[in-house]
């Protein structure tokens, strides 16, 4: 399963529109996704969202609204709970996209491994902690599944998430996990090359909305991230100051506040793609993920892709790469670099795996081929590099980098770049961007070239639209077309005016030239 948790779209849901679910769930689609969980601490979503669902192919893991909290379990709050669930599985039933119903979000979670059934006993009594629980298994192990059993049965159930058939609240070997090692825990993205369940079904990271969706609730004078302003539109207790430690860990210190936000966006898309296409190249032990979230219900720095005004963030372009059919990924060894290709596809093909060490400004320092045959439905390594061969160059780590290519026939189907030291102790160069703009009845057209290596390439302005391709990495000496629905810019004499591209060294306060 390929895809994200969903929140509701508005704080004030009347507010939704068809158009927002049309544009959360084409996103989705869009970015390769087969799955949607509906998160328990939301709302049953409305009708179009499903009929949406069903006509896209979106599998929906649907969670019972019950999440990071303990119920009462009076004769009266069941039966409640039990018509609530019986007239939400009838209504929902008859959707093909209905692929699973989930009791409830992290309640077991909290219960066991949070302290709370320790701290009602200590302040309340055995006795309390008893009852609480009590009430729990009756929710969450007879009424919900009963009800589920009755109205539909051909359905699955499972009583909480993350939980283990074990019998413990959550486990990498069994059942499903939320791994919050990263962002809560501190700890580094490698993390998620260890960190690997069986399905992941929560793992997240945050960034900033971009420059254009920070104005519509600030001005100039809020432009510092521990402004009250932006504190206040953060809806995590540790967010701002998590987000700038980590960045400083993998990237240089941006010179100003748009850049902070720019470079924002490149770490979390490099954070959650490392551990999707870490769950994709383990899928012999993990093959469900999910990241949190997908969308907003108010602008904030969240943990979403998609921002409330619909503005894919770099992670929703990071994403719909690491979700297509066939990636190769690099994974990193103490004794060298591997070289995996991970394909949904369910047909053998053969085809031509290609890695260079190319400088910055193109020139191939060195290259290994593999003539590979890609196993249908699965992932493996196809080339290894050692450590060794890769120390030969280590002179060049800080301005060269490792490119993949994989060909099948005549066509390229799959590249991927890798750096063999941090971000931030990378000589990028002036890339030298250059851009043309054309338009056609309904787009404009934005053609560009870069001399040398482009990372993090934005194109930005107060666009409503989002460009079908931005925040990607060019290559030296390459080309690339990315179009925009012409939206509120009506001519092409305005929208160059507005336009903007920048890449990862136009954060930094000195550029090599």
């Amino acid at each position: 399963m390929k895809g994200a948790n969903y929140i509701p779209q508005d704080i004030f849901l009347p507010q939704v529109k068809q158009s927002n679910y049309e544009h959360i769930l084409n996103s989705a689609k869009d970015a390769n996704m087969n799955m949607i969980r509906v998160w328990g601490g939301g709302v049953y979503e409305n009708k179009t969202f499903y009929d949406l669902c069903d006509k896209k192919g979106l599998l929906v893991w649907q969670d019972f609204m019950f999440a990071c909290a303990m119920y009462p379990g009076d004769d009266d709050f069941l039966e409640s709970v039990k018509q609530e669930a019986i007239d939400n599985i009838k209504r929902l039933r008859n959707h093909t996209s209905i692929a699973l119903w989930c009791g409830n979000n992290e309640v077991l979670s909290a219960w066991e491994r949070w302290g709370w059934k320790q701290q009602v006993t200590k302040e309340q009594s055995e006795k309390a902690a008893n009852t609480i629980w009590k009430a729990y298994t009756d929710i969450f192990h007879k009424v919900l599944p009963e009800a589920v059993k009755e109205y539909d049965s051909d359905r699955e159930y499972w009583a909480s998430s993350p939980s283990s058939e074990l019998g413990v609240p959550e486990s990498h070997t069994d059942g499903d996990a939320h791994y919050w090692g990263v962002w809560w825990g501190k700890e580094p993205f490698e993390n998620y090359n260890v960190k690997i369940p069986r399905f992941m079904s929560e793992f997240g990271f945050q960034s900033f909305p971009e420059l254009a969706t920070v104005n519509k609730y600030t001005i100039p004078e809020d432009h510092d991230i521990f402004s009250e302003v932006m504190k206040s539109h953060q809806r995590s207790s540790i967010g701002n100051g998590t987000i700038e430690e980590y960045m400083l860990r993998h990237y240089k210190k941006p010179k100003d506040f748009a850049s902070f936000l720019h470079v924002s966006h490149l770490l979390q898309a490099y954070g959650i793609t490392t551990g999707i296409e870490a769950h994709r190249k383990n899928r012999y032990r993990c093959m469900g993920s999910l990241y949190w979230q997908i969308n907003d219900c108010w602008p904030v720095a969240s943990w979403s892709s998609i921002d409330y005004y619909g503005k894919w963030k770099a992670l929703h372009y990071g994403v719909k790469k690491s979700f297509e059919k066939t990636i190769v990924s690099f994974d990193k060894k103490e004794n060298g670099v591997n070289v995996f290709i991970a394909t949904d596809d369910l047909a053998n093909q053969k085809g031509e795996l290609k890695v260079d060490l190319l400088s910055f400004d193109g020139q191939i320092i060195t290259s290994w081929n593999e003539s590979v045959e890609i196993k249908a439905n699965a992932s493996k390594s196809y080339l290894s590099i050692s450590k060794e061969k890769l120390e030969e160059f280590s002179s060049q780590w800080n301005t060269a980098f490792l490119s993949a290519s994989l060909k099948v026939g005549e066509t390229t189907i799959a590249k991927k770049q890798h750096y063999l030291v941090p971000f931030k102790t990378l000589e990028l160069p002036e890339p030298e961007i250059t851009f043309n703009v054309s338009e056609n009845d309904t787009e404009y057209i934005v053609s560009l070239k870069t001399k040398k290596l482009a990372i993090g390439v934005f194109a930005s302005g107060n666009f409503d639209e989002n460009f079908s391709d931005n925040y990607f990495t060019m290559e030296p000496n390459t080309e690339k077309t990315i179009t925009i629905q012409k939206g509120n810019f009506k001519t092409l004499a305005d929208f160059k005016k507005e336009l903007k591209v920048s890449s990862l060294v136009d954060t930094y306060e000195t550029i090599v030239k």
